[in-house]
């Protein structure tokens, strides 16, 4: 039985929240186990000539194995 992982990433403005992300995942794949899920949370902000902007990045880590049937 080996471990295996998915990477999941949003954009909090985009179309695919994280949590939607992680649910369609689980939702499609019904014969996994959850070993964990890690999330991460990142914010940056950009200044330049005038303009600015702030980025929201959501990301999270499923460690998962399949079950044997």
């Amino acid at each position: 039985m080996a471990i295996k992982t998915k990477f999941l990433t949003s954009h909090r403005h985009g179309l695919n929240d994280i949590d939607d992300l992680i649910n369609n995942f689980l939702g499609e794949n019904p014969e996994i186990e959850i070993i964990d899920i890690k999330f991460q949370s990142n914010v940056s902000a950009v200044a330049d000539d005038g303009i600015s902007g702030t980025y929201y990045n959501d990301s999270a880590l499923i460690i998962y194995k399949e079950v044997e049937e």
